[in-house]
């Protein structure tokens, strides 16, 4: 072969100056386009169409802002837009506005993306001159995404995220949130499910008629290429290919070029851009071969109508079969909303409660469920649905929540006891009050949570992203380099395999495989964790609890019933005779089983405290613990952890030389209470169990912090997981949760990895030298197609996990007790056996004789909501000078410059966080009053 060195040298230089430009044209700073100021608020409008425009948004710190989506499409790529920092999804219906509320952030970079993870665009919020509007502070607390057509946006935030980026100022970031009035979780998943029907209606119609046109015209093609003298001369005629190919490039792919050409000219191309740029390439290669094919050297003069048309149609088909899979994806939290019944009986007016007259069918007028309004008094009979949360007036009955709360185990309700709305009335009849309608019910909360944490990004995900912003631009200079070496140094025909090879490395290229890796499966799995009680409020909370190396218990009402001794004094209650829940001694057996260790903190006496840790088998318990005390706990586990003091006692050698075999208690003081089988912070984490108000700084404080359904909001709203049913068995399921999550992760992300590592090189022709074989466009198109569904069908599986911590397996966990060979992680043995050694097992006591607390300044903490959950503890121990008492969960804190005040009837008043803040705010009264 002899080479000719000025056409190599004129494409290597050409080469290199593309490759420049590309690099100049998507890496190049870009000047961000400033928000309009105006009655103290910051404005800006972003049109939605292929990409953001303007990508970039510059806003002043200090005040509130309003971004206005104007999205020009539909499909599912831009459905919603994602500002993961503030834990904000907000649905983006389709050619319609929808306007984003965002609360004062302070300076930083804030990326928010598509729900697909492709599209992207950036908030860069700059230092500037604060505004005099005294607008700006009160609207500061509210924030809320709805649409102009009112059919709103889901937008709602979880709790305490803040942003990645560093800020400048270090003060608490208020997050956004959804008024109950402006959002209904369960009607944007409504609203959201239609328009994929619509999708899916629309892309079928397109892959049919892509297909009709493509089939001739590649059956003919192919088999030309067998023998030619199969195939009429005029079936080949390139003309006639022209004709049936061009409206399957226009009209089939212009879902695919209205999206992918203007995300290159905002410089956030994806895979539509890809398809677009090498289909476009392929068809004016064609069409010039049609219309001057001397322009082509010999042997170069072969249209690709063929490739053009095939595929576009895989495209097409490929991005059916994944909107059909991704159908899934949120079926778990579809299958809740679609519980909800769309009738309920409203008990007529007039008619008497208080005696049987509410049986009376007659008495009751059916309608619609959204129609009822709270006090409204509804009708519920046997083997309905409850239509909204309330509570019994009169009546028994057996209710089925296990759709809720992933308990099986039916409930006895009765006169005064809630209801929950979607729930199942087993047996019996009842006459029930309605509290709760619309976005209030738990059933819309649950979605609203789930929606919230589904806009989290799991850290397993920063590697992807970051790989993900340079994959397309890399792939186009590849695909530069491709055509610039076949065409100086190849084989002949040379300009007919530069195309080829270049066209083919553009179109297998699947930078979707490394967006939807992590969120698909995040998504599956929260909602699988909703649909078995479990409620997670983070992606990064999901990846996190596989970690967990200790669990710390409150005892009254998370490990034993919190019923109070009826001898106790109201104002001094006690909880001697407090029983244990059931399944508490069978999930702390299973986590000691795990080498999980366990610890208990309580208020009660040594005697009392031992007795409930001997009884479900703690490991250590803390007993006399002071009531704002469980934090200082949380965090000497964590610095002991972190071998910065001694590590605690195995229970195993827990000293016992009192006369009965128990263990003799020892003071706090300089006592070792961590301990960890390893210094590895990330993979010992603290976690946190409890209810009550006097929780919720040691929930905030410890690495997760898991709250029980059945306590307090407050306790709730400084958790990252919420156990709905109550029951400590949904520790073991939110480890497995988690664990079964990041294996289905890394299966997605390896597939995604290795199939654009191997992919692209055999489009490019690295065989070729050995084997004399090229990709066809074709095949990398139907590859390319098949990759991301094959990614959605992976993140399906997850819906058949099993997150019951093994406790139904026959040689795990039975009754009360774990297997034998507790803390070797393994699972054999009797239930008889492993109750037998747990009752041998005296835990370690340590009794808390401090009588004052002070946490450092620089307590361990990697949880996302790091600033609040700061300022919350440093509320809790305030430095010496003035107090107050936050009037939400009655905690001491600081009365200074730098605390969180509200303004009502004229007085200041103080708060811990927040969220505390938030809530008296609602209803101030209700809690001066108490």
């Amino acid at each position: 072969m002899e080479f000719n060195i000025f056409p190599i040298a004129v494409a290597l230089l050409a080469a290199a100056a593309l490759t420049w430009l590309v690099l100049r044209f998507f890496f190049a700073p870009q000047r961000g386009q400033a928000g309009t100021v105006s009655g103290g608020r910051q404005r800006a409008t972003i049109t939605v169409k292929g990409g953001y425009s303007p990508s970039t948004i510059t806003m002043r710190a200090g005040l509130p802002a309003t971004l206005t989506f104007y999205r020009q499409e539909t499909g599912e790529c831009t459905s919603h837009v994602v500002f993961a920092d503030l834990g904000l999804d907000a649905m983006l219906p389709g050619n319609a506005t929808t306007n984003v509320e965002l609360p004062p952030l302070p300076a930083g970079e804030y990326p928010f993306a598509c729900g697909m993870n492709m599209v992207h665009g950036l908030l860069r919020v700059e230092d500037g001159p604060a505004t005099s509007n005294a607008d700006a502070s009160s609207e500061s607390a509210l924030s809320s995404a709805d649409a102009s057509d009112e059919s709103g946006a889901s937008a709602a935030p979880k709790h305490g995220q803040t942003p990645t980026a560093t800020p400048a100022h270090h003060h608490p970031i208020p997050s956004p949130s959804a008024t109950p009035s402006s959002t209904d979780a369960a009607e944007a998943e409504r609203r959201e499910a239609q328009e994929r029907r619509n999708e899916i209606k629309s892309l079928t119609k397109l892959v049919v008629i892509g297909a009709i046109l493509t089939i001739p015209v590649f059956a003919a093609t192919m088999l030309h290429m067998a023998d030619p003298a199969l195939v009429p001369h005029w079936m080949v005629n390139p003309w006639l290919q022209a004709i049936l190919i061009t409206p399957v490039m226009f009209y089939c792919g212009h879902p695919i070029h209205s999206v992918g050409f203007p995300a290159l000219a905002h410089r956030s191309p994806d895979m539509n851009s890809l398809v677009s740029l090498g289909t476009s390439a392929a068809y004016l290669y064609s069409l010039v071969t049609c219309i001057a094919p001397w322009v082509f050297p010999e042997g170069s003069r072969e249209p690709y109508f063929e490739s053009v048309g095939v595929v576009i149609t895989l495209v097409l088909v490929g991005r059916l079969l994944e909107t059909k899979a991704r159908e899934g994806t949120g079926k778990a939290v579809q299958s809740l909303i679609k519980l909800r019944p769309r009738t309920a009986h409203l008990l007529n007016d007039g008619i008497d409660a208080a005696n049987d007259d509410w049986l009376n069918p007659a008495n009751a007028t059916d309608t619609d469920v959204d129609a009822l309004a709270v006090n409204d008094l509804v009708v519920v009979r046997a083997g309905e649905r409850i239509p909204a949360d309330g509570e019994t007036v009169t009546g028994e009955a057996t209710v089925d929540e296990s759709m809720i709360t992933g308990e099986s185990k039916p409930i006895v309700k009765n006169a005064g006891t809630q209801l929950t709305g979607a729930t199942v009335l087993l047996k019996g009849n009842v006459l029930m009050r309605i509290t709760q309608v619309g976005a209030n019910t738990v059933l819309s909360q649950i979605a609203g949570l789930v929606a919230r944490a589904q806009a989290t990004k799991a850290p397993v995900q920063q590697l992807a992203d970051r790989i993900a912003r340079y994959f397309v631009p890399a792939v186009m200079i590849i695909a530069i380099w491709t055509f610039a070496i076949w065409v100086s140094v190849g084989p002949d025909p040379r300009l007919a395999h530069a195309l080829v090879t270049a066209v083919s490395v553009l179109i297998i290229a699947c930078p979707c495989a490394l967006g939807l890796a992590t969120p698909l499966s995040v998504t599956v799995a929260l909602g699988l964790g909703a649909t078995n009680g479990v409620l997670v409020t983070s992606a990064k909370a999901l990846e996190r609890a596989r970690r967990i190396g200790t669990v710390v218990f409150d005892k009254t009402g998370t490990i034993t019933r919190g019923i109070v001794d009826e001898s106790a004094d109201w104002s001094r209650p006690s909880y001697e005779q407090d029983t244990v829940k059931e399944g508490s001694a069978q999930a702390i057996a299973a986590l000691r089983a795990r080498g999980i260790r366990t610890v208990m903190l309580s208020g009660d006496k040594a005697d009392v405290a031992s007795r409930i840790a001997r009884e479900v088998g703690i490991d250590t318990v803390i007993c006399e613990v002071k009531p704002d005390g469980k934090a200082y706990w949380i965090e000497r586990l964590q610095r002991e952890r972190d071998g910065l003091s001694g590590a605690m006692p195995d229970s195993a050698t827990a000293p016992s030389d009192r006369a009965d075999g128990s263990a003799r208690p020892v003071t706090a003081r300089n006592t070792p209470v961590g301990g960890s089988r390893s210094t590895d912070q990330s993979a010992n984490l603290i976690a946190m169990v409890g209810d009550g108000i006097n929780d919720a700084p040691a929930l905030a404080q410890a690495d997760l912090g898991i709250a029980i359904g059945t306590g307090t909001d407050v306790a709730m709203q400084s958790a990252d997981v919420t156990l709905m049913s109550g029951d400590l068995r949904g520790v073991l399921k939110t480890i497995d949760l988690s664990q079964a999550t990041m294996r289905n992760i890394r299966e997605n992300l390896g597939w995604a990895f290795g199939y654009n590592v191997i992919g692209i090189p055999i489009a490019a022709g690295v065989l070729y030298p050995f084997t004399g074989w090229l990709l066809s466009p074709m095949i990398a198109g139907l590859a390319m197609a098949l990759s991301s569904t094959c990614l959605v069908l992976n993140a399906n599986r997850l819906h058949g996990a099993r997150i019951d911590g093994g406790l139904a397996s026959a040689g795990g966990v039975v009754g009360d007790g774990v297997a034998d060979g507790a803390h070797d992680g393994t699972a054999g043995g009797t239930a008889g056996s492993m109750t037998d050694s747990m009752n041998r097992r005296e835990p370690t006591v340590i009794v808390d004789d401090r009588t004052s607390l002070h946490l450092s300044e620089q307590s361990p903490s990697t949880k996302e909501n790091h600033m609040e959950m700061n300022m919350h503890m440093h509320h809790m121990a305030p430095a010496d000078g003035e107090t107050a008492t936050d009037p939400v969960c009655g905690m001491s804190v600081a009365a200074n410059a730098e605390s969180i005040t509200r303004e009502y009837n004229g007085k200041t008043y103080y708060f811990c966080g927040e969220h505390c803040a938030t809530n008296f705010m609602k209803a101030p009264q209700v809690f001066l009053s108490e």
